[in-house]
């Protein structure tokens, strides 16, 4: 790879890039220099949460994944790749160097551990060891927007804003790539915007899409929605979620309503909305839902439980989940960072130490931490190595 790298002593453990400046725009001959970066302590809440924190001059961190050492972060203005281990040095990818597109959605790593990048725009991405390769439509994606990445085996699957793609083989080669739509499967794929992928088994995979799950389990789709138990009733979360969007950007979010609920035209609440997925290791969906709150599938008898505000949780817009090495589930919502331990839901927000409570992004990485992207902003926690729950909280 022929990234864009830099050295710089003054990027020490801890460090903020100054978020009031515009992002620069990076060449191989220039550094950061002293008036635009500086050290923190994680002021003004050292005393509540163990954590190094960094402002960085971008949109909010979409997707973060760790790989060893290092920490790939997914912004709108292409990829930040950090070495947690040698702090000064980092690199960056964009659209300058061999990056189609700076809106990054997914990072994904192979068999191989080379990069697999799902971009806004730019179709796929993908270094395989000597140079970046990149796959669209004319090469068999069904669509240029690919929100996630997952393999099973060699088995390449593919969320894009028109469906989903199953790769087998050499992408290069356009007999390899196989589509899945709402039309081809009859409405098994029960919507074509897809935006999260879980394998349970090469035999029973997950999607979640815009208008509710869908499963392909030896060969049958299968789809569920609100009317299944989707998402918490309007009821429980209409006060909560209140004049919600008017915090969110964008125009996708705000012109739609609820496809299962043709009265209720609201972009505060579309519980088929599905946003974020997880398989725990007891193989339970856990579904993460547009102002529905935080949903859990018993993939065994296909029932739904549903967990909002009134449970504990900070907010009912769930945007990733996370699993900690303690079984504790890590959930990012509109409204600050919770830690659910199957029992309790113990929330995280500004006042301990969080650089935002809108958080995009979050991460398990090595020894015991977490690494959390918000907007403007990346925040380490770390974990006590047996509750999983951040240090010297008060």
């Amino acid at each position: 790879m022929r990234p864009l790298k830099f050295t710089n002593k003054i990027l020490a453990i801890i460090i903020i890039f100054n978020a009031g400046s515009s992002f620069i725009t990076l060449d191989t001959a220039c550094s950061f220099s002293a008036s635009i970066s500086k050290k923190t302590t994680g002021e003004p809440y050292p005393h509540i949460l163990k954590k190094q924190t960094f402002d960085l001059n971008t949109r909010n961190i979409k997707v973060l994944t760790s790989q060893g050492k290092h920490l790939w972060m997914g912004t709108g203005r292409g990829i930040i790749r950090y070495d947690t281990y040698t702090p000064e040095d980092y690199e960056v990818y964009d659209n300058q160097n061999h990056l189609l597109s700076n809106g990054i959605f997914s990072i994904t790593f192979d068999s191989k551990n080379l990069p697999w990048i799902g971009t806004y725009g730019g179709g796929l991405s993908h270094h395989n060891g000597n140079q970046w390769k990149h796959y669209n439509t004319p090469q068999g994606l069904n669509d240029a927007f690919v929100y996630d990445i997952e393999f099973d085996a060699n088995v390449l699957w593919l969320a894009t804003w028109s469906g989903v793609n199953r790769v087998t083989g050499n992408p290069s080669e356009r007999k390899n790539w196989q589509s899945f739509t709402v039309e081809n499967t009859e409405g098994g794929l029960i919507d074509d915007w897809v935006y999260a992928i879980e394998i349970e088994s090469a035999e029973k995979i997950w999607f979640g899409t815009e208008s509710g799950v869908s499963s392909l389990h030896n060969g049958k789709w299968q789809a569920y929605n609100h009317k299944d138990g989707l998402g918490a009733s309007y009821e429980q979360v209409q006060l909560e979620n209140q004049g919600t969007m008017s915090l969110f950007q964008g125009k996708h979010h705000s012109a739609q309503a609820s496809p299962s609920i043709p009265n209720l035209q609201t972009s505060d609440y579309r519980p088929n909305y599905v946003v974020s997925m997880l398989l725990d290791k007891k193989n339970r969906l856990w579904i993460g839902t547009w102002g529905g709150g935080l949903s859990l599938l018993d993939t065994k008898t296909l029932t739904f439980r549903n967990f909002t505000v009134q449970d504990g949780l900070p907010g009912n817009f769930i945007l990733s989940l996370e699993a900690d090495k303690s079984s504790g589930l890590w959930i990012v919502t509109n409204n600050g960072l919770s830690r659910f331990d199957g029992k309790t839901f113990q929330n995280f927000s500004a006042i301990n130490g969080l650089k935002s409570k809108f958080i995009f992004s979050i991460e398990a990485a090595p020894e015991h931490s977490l690494w959390i992207g918000a907007n403007s902003s990346l925040t380490r926690l770390v974990l006590d190595p047996e509750t999983g729950i951040p240090l010297n909280i008060n």
